[in-house]
Parts: C-alpha cells; structure tokens; sequence
C-alpha cells in the first residue's frame, strides 16, 4: 500500500529516534501516527533519558559533521531555550595517538565545513584553565591536549525528550504504554508476510508501516536479523552534589571531555548534582540466545540489563574508581563525596558507528531506525526528519552509510580499550554461568 498522509504508522520506541521522527511525521501532516514503549514517554530505558548530553560538532566522519552542525543550528531555535546550553566544550587526550588523530581529523573536517573558526586548540593546564578557570587546581591537566570549541555544550536531554513528546502529542500522536506498548516480536503468517507488532498485553497491532527505534533492545527483539548486526552495550554514569555556593562557582563551565579518563558537566541547580562518567570501552550482558531454525546455527548476544529493572545494581566497584579518578586528576576538591544515582546507560553499537536506518530485509513496510552508536541524542532535534525521510523512501533518509548489513568492523577510539567485560561479572551477580567466556 502506498504511503499517504493517513496511513496508519507505528513506532516502536519512545526514545530519541522514536519521539524525534514522531514530531518530525506529524509535523509533516501525518494524521495517524503511535508511539509505543513498555514504560510512558520518555523512556527511562532509553540512553536520551538523562540529566545531560553532549551536544557537539567535532567528528572523524565528515557525513556527521554535516548533522551535527545542522543539528547545533536547530538547538539554537527558541524550542530549546533553558534546555540547551552552548557552554563550549574542552576535548582532550592524555597521549593515545589514535585519540589524537581522531581530535586532528574532526578539526579538519570543522575546517572543510567552514565551521572551524570556533575552535582552538590546547595543551596543559594553563591553556585549559583559560577556557575553565575552575580548573586551577586540578593536578592531572599537565598531559592533557587537544580541542576547545565554542559552539558545543549540553542539552538537559530527559526535558529534551519531554518536550518533544509533549509537543508530538499536541499535533496528535498517540503514545501507548504497559503491556499493551510492549513489543514481544513480529506477528507473522504461513508464507512469513508481516502482520503485525505482537505486544505483551497479547495483541496484535496492525498499521500501514512500522518503524523500530528500540535502541540497545532491538537485537533481542529482532534476533534473527539484528544478534549479529549490533551490539549492545552500556556505560556508567554518577553525581556528586555540590552546594549552593560551589553551583554558583561552577555554573557555565564547558563540558571537561578527557577521551581517557572521561567527562564532566556544568552542575544542575534544581537537583544541585554534577553529573560525571568514566572512559571505558563499555560493558555488554550476553543473555541473548537466537538459534538459526535453518542451520541449527546458535548466536549468544548481549541484551539490556536496565537499570529500570534492576535499581539495585548500580555501577561496578571498578568504575565507580574510574569516576574517582576523573574527580582526583580534574576536580581535587571534591575527592571523597559521595556517589549519587550511579547507574547503567544502554547503547547499541553498529560495527562502524554509523547509525541503521533502512528497510527490514524481509518486510518492505517495517523501517529499522536504531544502531545510535553512542552519538544519536545530539541530532535528537533533526534525525527523526531524516528517518521520516526514510519511511518516504527519499535517498535523504536512505543514506548508503545507513544500510543494513555487510558492515565492516571500526574502532571506535573514543572509548578506550577493547575488553568488553559482562556486567554481571563485574556485578558479582552469580547467574553469568559460562556466557562470560564466550
């Protein structure tokens, strides 16, 4: 059937791919459009639902500093005033050579966009805390070198996808949550024509077309195409509280980007906590099993273990020291407090970083929209028009670098390190069995 502006559209997924292609196809007149999840929107399972997010322009690929500009220019529109915060951002590297030739190409790749006249480039403390005077007195900016660039910040991303959503449902998109919004798999017939989106309540939604922005869950809800295609992964974040006096000291400060050690933000006023993570390749969760019925083939894979599930678990000992670290070396005076709301961040890794959105293989009316690779919240104001782009069929959205399969394995050195280690392990929880060694 073809496209019209009143066909039934259903996507699944309120997180940042899903909630910005559902402001972005009913901004085009799409009239019949739902937005489904297990939990109401936004999702706190989804890597956006978060007290901050960088918003950057600095990118080894040239396709992404195109976005990410024309993503910067949309974040400066008055929709996002008191949710964006153009603070600058310092990125650095203590000596990986890989790292610097990272911040060396996105430098040239701002320069043949034209967009580079925003950045500078630093080395040591002294230059540093001429962009962050806050920093005076850390101790472990001596080795550090790379990039300050002032068009780049934050965005507070959980009010990002609030009001996004908000102003989804004011144009009319209906979103559906609890059993009823909770994807289980594909409903299917007897020649494996798509019927449906097969939902925990025990229904079946039919629509025109189908679009999956699951995020980290979507290798176990597509197993057969996707145990394979991406990977899923999750990094650690926690707070300190600061008090009001020391907010006041740091209110404005740039995002402090270390691609060993890890990053920090200007602090939160209304919740008083300064939100820091640690640098690490990331941990997985091999729990996913998927048997090929044709070859008998089997497939262990890595699915979410979210922190909406499991509150208890918080971080690993290991990375809460990586936080401590981070603190020690760039914010001495705040060694010793207390870690608060550490928990697990789900992401979903493509090979070579570049996101998936193309048609299923095997059903024509369902769009794939996922593999975000760590650095989709960013676009949040302008991707979902690319995936929407997508659903048309125009070669906008259809982006070679986007397709699905016969991806090539790149490193992505921005995450330091190459063990992915299972979170159970670290976690000490006991139901890892022999998974971990696989």
């Amino acid at each position: 059937m073809a496209l019209s502006k009143h066909s039934s559209i259903v996507i699944i997924g309120a997180g940042t791919f899903g909630i910005s292609t559902a402001f972005h196809l009913a901004k085009r007149d799409y009239t019949n459009i739902i937005c489904i999840d297990r939990h109401p929107w936004p999702s706190p399972d989804s890597a956006g639902y978060d007290l901050n997010k960088i918003i950057r322009t600095e990118y080894e690929e040239e396709l992404y500093t195109e976005l990410a500009l024309e993503a910067l220019r949309a974040w400066r529109q008055p929709m996002w005033d008191g949710i964006f915060h153009e603070t600058g951002r310092i990125t650095t590297t203590s000596g990986d050579p890989e790292a610097a030739k990272n911040l060396k190409e996105s430098y040239e790749n701002l320069q043949r966009a034209g967009a580079a006249a925003s950045i500078e480039f630093v080395e040591g403390k002294k230059q540093i805390v001429k962009f962050c005077p806050q920093l005076a007195g850390a101790s472990g900016l001596d080795e550090w070198k790379g990039l300050w660039n002032s068009e780049a910040g934050w965005a507070h991303a959980r009010k990002a996808l609030e009001k996004m959503a908000s102003e989804s449902e004011k144009m009319g998109v209906r979103f559906v949550s609890g059993p009823e919004g909770t994807m289980t798999g594909l409903e299917l017939d007897a020649t494996n024509m798509l019927l449906g989106i097969r939902v925990a309540s025990g229904d079946i939604i039919k629509a025109d077309r189908y679009i999956l922005s699951t995020g980290a869950a979507s290798p176990g809800l597509l197993p057969d195409i996707l145990s394979t295609q991406l990977w899923s992964k999750c990094w650690t974040l926690a707070h300190i509280e600061l008090t009001d006096e020391e907010i006041e000291q740091w209110k404005g400060i740039p995002v402090v980007d270390n691609m060993e050690l890890g990053f920090t933000f200007e602090p939160d006023p209304e919740t008083k906590l300064m939100k820091i993570c640690n640098a690490f390749p990331g941990y997985q969760c091999r729990q996913g099993e998927y048997t090929d019925p044709e070859t008998g083939k089997k497939t262990i894979f890595s699915v979410p273990r979210y922190a909406s599930d499991h509150p208890e678990d918080g971080i690993p000992a290991e990375a809460a020291e990586g936080i401590e670290r981070f603190i020690a070396a760039v914010m001495p005076q705040f060694s010793g407090r207390p870690l608060i709301q550490a928990r697990v961040c789900w992401c979903t890794d493509s090979p070579d970083s570049h996101y998936l959105i193309d048609r299923h293989p095997q059903h024509p009316s369902l769009l794939l929209a996922t593999g975000d690779s760590g650095h989709a919240f960013k676009m949040l104001p302008i991707i979902g028009n690319y995936i929407a782009d997508a659903l048309e069929g125009s070669e906008q959205g259809l982006k070679k670098e986007w397709r699905y399969g016969g991806r090539k394995e790149v490193r992505n050195v921005t995450r330091p390190g190459t063990e992915v280690k299972d979170l159970r392990s670290v976690l000490g929880i006991q139901d890892v069995g022999d998974m971990s060694k696989l």
